[in-house]
């Protein structure tokens, strides 16, 4: 019997902390002040003042019995209070991505102070939550804002009251990037610097490092109060009430069609190893529940709200139901997917006036994958952080995946040099010496990427592996996880897989890996150059995966909604391009025909050069030229860097958008777009408002001496939009907790602009297009978006559409087979002849294909 959405009692006293504080201080926020300031025996301000109209003091609120219903937690107040009373660097900022969180600590305050349980210094004082939606609503330019802070102020020195402004987030009022060009950060901050006021602000951990850290007249003045050691608050509160979160809910029976089907099994296992994704993944009802049903948890994500656990198979119907379980799927296995600079563009951006120092320098990026060779000369000094997540006690890549994809981002420029030379590199290796991994421990290294990313600078994460979309993005734990690195400010780059084939069919559309199905990832194809610097001659590789995206969620009736999303989003070189081999690399060894030098005992030189083919190396090349768009402007959102990489991309003749996305990557233009990009753009900055600081770039870029029309174009989920003002105006889906497709809205199956998030110049389509090689908009009608929406249903699977065969990736038969992807045993783990390593083609009964790492049977670079 299916399990649907069940009512879940979560672990009540910290739930209920997180979801009363958002209602309680919208509610005071919006209520008339004099009624959170009339309190018998304290010293408040008059009503009429610019400080109770613009400002709530929370210690009267708190005195008043507002907040009784809120448990704080104790050790942030705690700290929040001893940066509070000490004599330097005494205004703290709370970092969490929930607004939730950060409330939480604010009113923690607010109580001890009341209870008269802090530092003597802080004895009395008031904290004032500034209502910035009035004060911006009151304030058309910079002179007017100046003037009602100034006033406040004001107020604050004529009454008897200490004052502690609570400002939320902390950017829109301290800082170059604050409101009005930063011009009320000198007053506020002059204030500060005198004793006159106290600020205790709040923000993202993203917004903190660029707008506060980097700054040192105001890191000198502030310090950061990290929540991560609370990940209980702040994994339930992501989850469910963070106002920047654009986690959609779980839908459909929260056990995963391939588990669901093993447990029928006859055969089933007496246990499994599966993931349980859970509102709190510190939570005592839910390991109270586990114990009770015999279930072991191996692995804790509480950043990505999941667990690894091994758990009896005659248990998994009650746990689903018992344990306040969002979902639960098995613990798949993961699998890697498998003239750079001329063809990409790079080299023409790196001519260009400016662009000399442009080599990602200014962030790192996360690899995930087999690991990365500290003994290969070309990756010398670029590793920063190595953690394993395979349990074989190494960070060296034994296998050659992960060496050979970063060898993409930062070898020194040359024949077949990196991207991003200059980048840092975080290496977490999820696959062993085979090139498997597992779920659990990709979860767990995306987990650590919330951990590590402030510390590290982390702005890019690189996933040149993957496995069969079974489950919806909607509940895909690795899908999920992604979209809260997103949320964070995080570029996450997914693969797309190497599926376009297979032995019967020459074209196949619809097996798109995940998490390359998660919409707020950049999905990327895999494209062909002939080993030619000119690109009049690419085409999209016959390897490289499809779209539509066929990952799925049944409802209660057992119908299945498959997501049908248009990826990729783009595509990048990926057919026989040479890189670093890690010495001694199995991946070599087993495919002796790979070497291009320094291979066998050579190789311990440092030196050793491969040359492989797939979306997993296409992935990396995108990676690194994120972490230039960073460098060139840091202040872009993951959402901005998506779309300047679509809008730039160069459309590919005879192609359509499920297999080129937008087009093929174009480091030049989009380098040059994304440095026109405003710097001084933030949570106030109205749909359609200039977005860039001078005139729009002409659309076009020359490489090798040909010249190219940009794509112009955006694709959401199921259809696209064009229009200048995608890089003229400022868009609503531009900021942090949105995605692309937000613009969009879908009512009876009719897709419309939202004119909330677009602005009236952009153009929204319902066809897919097949290219003629201009710009997006220019084509043939390859497929309606209607067909896409209608009810998740795209004709039928394994019925010919247009010029190829659409078939529905990850659908088990009763017998357990999973369909074109390998045969599943009982435990859920792929049998011999089911495994895909590195950039493997499938056949239709798992046996590898002749052009699996080889690539398509073309011309192949240059070697030096």
């Amino acid at each position: 019997m299916m399990t649907g959405r069940q009512n879940q009692t979560p672990n009540w006293r910290w739930l209920t902390a997180i979801a009363m504080c958002v209602s309680l201080l919208s509610g005071i926020l919006i209520s008339e002040s004099a009624k959170a300031q009339n309190v018998v025996n304290r010293e408040t301000v008059s009503p009429r003042t610019a400080l109770a109209t613009y400002a709530t003091d929370l210690t009267a609120a708190a005195e008043q019995g507002r907040f009784n219903s809120i448990e704080a937690k104790r050790e942030l107040t705690d700290r929040a209070l001893q940066v509070l009373a000490s004599e330097q660097k005494n205004n703290p900022v709370v970092i969490s991505e929930s607004q939730a969180v950060r409330d939480v600590v604010v009113i923690g305050v607010a109580q001890r102070i009341v209870a008269g349980d802090v530092p003597e210094n802080l004895a009395g004082k008031h904290l004032f939550k500034l209502n910035l939606e009035k004060l911006f609503h009151d304030s058309s330019n910079a002179e007017e804002l100046k003037v009602h802070l100034s006033a406040m102020l004001s107020d604050v020195a004529k009454s008897e009251a200490k004052v502690i402004f609570i400002i939320d987030p902390v950017q829109s009022l301290i800082g170059s990037a604050a409101a009005f060009d930063g011009t009320a950060s000198t007053l506020l901050l002059d204030a500060i610097k005198k004793g006159d006021v106290q600020c205790f602000g709040a923000t993202t951990d993203v917004a903190y490092q660029q707008n506060v850290a980097q700054e040192q007249s105001l890191a000198s003045l502030f310090t950061a109060i990290e929540t991560q050691g609370a990940a209980k608050a702040d994994d339930q509160a992501d989850e469910n009430t963070s106002a920047r979160s654009t986690l959609e809910p779980f839908v459909g029976d929260n056990i995963s069609p391939d588990l669901r089907e093993l447990i029928s099994s006859s055969n089933a296992p007496a246990r499994v190893k599966a993931i349980l994704q859970v509102n709190n993944a510190n939570g005592e009802s839910v390991r109270e529940s586990l114990a009770k049903y015999g279930a072991r948890i191996e692995a804790e994500m509480p950043r990505v709200g999941a667990l690894a656990v091994d758990v009896p198979t005659s248990a998994i119907g009650k746990i689903a139901d018992g344990t306040n379980a969002n979902y639960l799927s098995l613990d798949r296995p993961v699998l890697g997917l498998g003239h750079v600079e001329s063809t990409t563009g790079d080299d023409a951006m790196i001519a260009e006036p400016g662009n000399a120092l442009l080599d990602g320098s200014a962030s790192s990026i996360a690899i995930l994958d087999s690991g990365i060779s500290t003994k290969h000369k070309s990756l010398a000094g670029h590793v920063v952080l190595s953690k394993d997540f395979t349990g074989q006690g190494t960070t060296e890549d034994l296998y050659g995946h992960g060496t050979f994809v970063a060898s993409m981002i930062v070898t020194k420029r040359g024949p077949y040099g990196g991207i991003a030379p200059g980048a840092n590199l975080v290496n977490f290796r999820v696959l062993d010496d085979k090139g498997i991994g597992t779920t659990s421990a990709l979860l767990n290294a995306l987990n650590q990427i919330a951990l590590y990313r402030a510390a590290y600078n982390i702005r890019v994460v690189n996933i040149s592996l993957g496995m069969p979309a079974v489950d919806s993005y909607k509940n895909d734990p690795v899908c999920r996880a992604v979209r809260r690195l997103v949320d964070m400010g995080i570029v996450v780059v997914a693969a797309a897989g190497n599926d376009g084939k297979d032995a019967t069919d020459p074209k196949v559309y619809g097996r798109i890996h995940s998490p390359g199905n998660e919409p707020s990832a950049i999905t990327v194809g895999a494209a062909n150059t002939f080993g030619t610097d000119v690109r009049s001659d690419d085409t999209v590789t016959s390897f490289s995966s499809r779209g539509p995206t066929r990952s799925y969620w049944t409802d209660l009736a057992g119908v299945k909604h498959y997501d049908n999303l248009i990826k990729p989003d783009l595509v990048a070189p990926g057919n026989k391009i040479m890189g670093a081999a890690s010495p001694n690399n199995k991946l070599e060894d087993q495919n002796p025909d790979l070497c291009v030098s320094a291979c066998g005992a050579a190789s311990n030189s440092g030196k050793g050069v491969m040359v492989l083919s797939g979306t997993s190396v296409s992935s990396p090349i995108v990676a690194g030229t994120v972490a230039v768009l960073f460098e060139a402007n840091p202040k872009l959102t993951p959402n901005m860097v998506k779309m300047i990489l679509m809008y730039t991309a160069q459309q590919l003749k005879g192609f359509n958008m499920f297999e080129q996305g937008a087009g093929e990557l174009n480091v030049e233009g989009a380098v040059r777009l994304a440095k026109l990009v405003r710097s001084d753009l933030n949570v106030t900055t109205a749909v359609g408002s200039p977005l860039l600081t001078g005139p729009a770039p002409v659309a076009q870029t020359t490489i090798s001496g040909e010249t190219f029309f940009w794509a112009q174009g955006v694709i959401f989920k199921y259809n696209w939009a064009n229009g200048s003002e995608l890089i003229t105006k400022y868009q609503g889906i531009y900021g942090l907790g949105v995605l692309v497709s937000d613009g969009i809205t879908m009512s009876d199956g009719v897709l419309t602009s939202d004119v909330k998030m677009l602005s009236s110049g952009v153009l929204v389509s319902d066809k897919i297009l097949t290219s003629n090689g201009i710009t997006m908009s220019d084509g043939t009608v390859f497929l309606s978006s209607g067909v896409l929406v209608g009810d998740g249903v795209l004709v039928g699977d394994g019925v010919l559409v247009g010029d190829g065969v659409i078939i529905a990736n990850g659908v088990m038969t009763a017998n357990g087979v999973m369909t074109a992807n390998g045969v599943m045993t009982a435990n859920g783990v792929m049998t011999a002849n089911g495994i895909m390593t590195a950039d493997g083609i499938m056949t239709a009964d798992g046996i590898m294909i002749a052009d699996s790492f080889r690539g398509d049977n073309t011309s192949c670079m240059a070697t030096e």
